[in-house]
């Protein structure tokens, strides 16, 4: 089905629990902090295992948000990292808040050659994860990383940029192989919300 988000079609995607073991066939980080029905399947086995352990005590709420941020904590980046294919409806929602809260936020796209090897793509992938916020996110593809960033003005962005882009003048042997373009929203260059996506996806297909 799809869900309509200021005049942008966004498509939702239901998952559904296996009929024979009543357990989701893949729980990964991506899965549980992207779709609702697997959060509420990760919380009710957090559940199940606790009262396991801990028979006689009642985990509330508040407990299960502590356990999840210390978890979430001490994994290996701060910053949460996505697959593309969600980049749309995550744009989609800040698009959103923006037009009705008037939250600006920024979107970079980082792409280089395409013929580039691994250990450069991992290099950017670490360089970023080290310098960007907790509340921002990425978004891999195979030659394209997205970085959208909520309550980013242009100014700020700007500034984040020419950060990364001095970063990787040091690190790599060919930086001007490494571009990155910019947007911001609202924006008076913008007249409507659907170029927000429409750029995004003519950034990552380039």
């Amino acid at each position: 089905m799809a869900e309509e988000t200021s005049g942008i079609m966004t498509g939702v995607t239901r998952v559904t629990k296996e009929k024979e073991t009543g357990e989701h066939p893949m729980m990964s980080y991506t899965a549980v902090t992207t779709h609702r029905s697997m959060a509420q399947a990760f919380v009710g086995e957090l559940l199940r295992v606790a009262r396991r352990i801990m028979p006689d005590h009642e985990l509330s709420i508040e407990d299960l948000v502590s356990v999840c941020h210390v978890a979430l904590d001490t994994r290996e980046h701060g910053v949460v990292m996505l697959e593309g294919k969600h980049l749309r409806g995550r744009v989609a929602e800040q698009i959103s808040r923006a037009d009705r809260y008037q939250e600006t936020f920024s979107v970079q796209v980082i792409g280089w050659d395409k013929e580039s090897g691994k250990v450069d793509y991992d290099s950017v992938v670490d360089t970023l994860c080290e310098r960007l916020r907790k509340t921002d996110l990425m978004f891999l593809f195979k030659s394209r990383l997205v970085l959208l960033l909520p309550h980013t003005g242009a100014e700020a962005s700007a500034r984040l940029a020419d950060r990364i882009r001095r970063l990787i003048e040091v690190a790599f042997a060919n930086p001007n192989d490494i571009v990155i373009d910019r947007l911001t929203y609202p924006s008076p260059e913008i007249a409507r919300a659907s170029e927000v996506l429409d750029w995004v996806e003519d950034k990552i297909r380039s």
